[in-house]
């Protein structure tokens, strides 16, 4: 062997193992991308096949039937009518932005995924995804997508400390901070106080055919701890004293309404997501329940 051969080697060898990073990192970034695509593609089907909305006339309510125009109607048509208890009529939720969508909890379950559990939507942003919870793992859904496959986006979810009823003091849904714009990214739009102010509820359908409305109210960096373990929220004072501590966190990104009052009776939904090259903190946007109503 030359000597020239000899001094070579080593470059040689350094080239090989570049060559092989080289494909090794592309063939991630494929697979990355071809992950999100198919996760995008499964989203994007779920909505158009399990999610039905009616037409905007069947979505007007009309205004109840007072007992005085029942009676003239009556009297008019010469008509007996029995006396009946006045019901009282159900909430117009479309002054919150609801629509008469609704979800096919049973189908979603059955051919999806069985951890389905509700949906939530927040008008002006692209959020409008189902919820999950794993049985076992906490936070399985961080890194498993809808139909198992290990990777990002992974899905909205809670932890098995919540309850699914969502009369928790404090519901918490965690999902990643997505580049693309996809899952929790947007809630980081909430840092501008002009589309916090125009863009107010949030919007939960429970399997067992409610609809949640929530009224946020804060939107704020806030470091990661764990909101269910580092807050007592067994008790009506700790609950208080975690709701008040809520609006001490100033800073440049928070924005609060502080015309929304808690008490230890609210509900309160947390969305939570990362910040980019902030590991140790996460943006929080908080709503409290402000009216409920069913599927149609």
């Amino acid at each position: 062997m030359s000597k020239q051969s000899k001094n070579n080697k080593p470059y040689l060898v350094l080239m090989m193992i570049f060559i092989v990073l080289f494909l090794c990192c592309v063939m991630w970034l494929m697979n990355y991308f071809l992950g999100l695509k198919r996760a995008e593609n499964q989203m994007q089907n779920i909505q158009e096949s399990y999610i039905s909305a009616g037409s905007e006339e069947s979505s007007e309510s009309l205004p109840p039937e007072s007992p005085a125009q029942a009676s003239e109607e009556s009297s008019e048509t010469g008509e007996q009518v029995e006396s009946t208890e006045e019901e009282e009529p159900a909430p117009d939720l479309s002054i919150y932005g609801v629509t008469d969508k609704t979800v096919d909890f049973e189908a979603l379950k059955a051919e999806v995924n069985p951890d389905i559990y509700a949906w939530i939507t927040v008008p002006g942003t692209v959020i409008d995804y189902p919820v999950l919870q794993h049985p076992d793992e906490m936070d399985y859904y961080l890194e498993y997508n809808l139909d198992g496959s290990k990777g990002y986006p992974g899905c909205i979810y809670t932890q098995r400390m919540n309850a699914k009823d969502f009369n928790d003091p404090n519901t918490v849904l965690y999902g990643h901070n997505m580049k693309n714009g996809t899952m929790f990214a947007a809630l980081h739009k909430y840092k501008d106080p002009t589309f916090f102010n125009d863009n107010k509820y949030i919007h939960i359908y429970t399997e067992d055919n409610r609809i949640l409305v929530y009224e946020i109210f804060a939107a704020y960096v806030y470091t990661d701890m764990h909101l269910l373990i580092g807050f007592d929220l067994h008790t009506e004072s700790g609950i208080q004293y975690y709701f008040d501590s809520i609006r001490a966190n100033e800073g440049i990104s928070n924005v609060f309404d502080n015309d929304i009052e808690l008490d230890a009776d609210s509900k309160v939904i947390t969305l939570s997501t990362c910040i980019s090259n902030k590991p140790k903190n996460r943006f929080l946007v908080q709503g409290v329940l402000i009216a409920e109503g069913e599927q149609q």
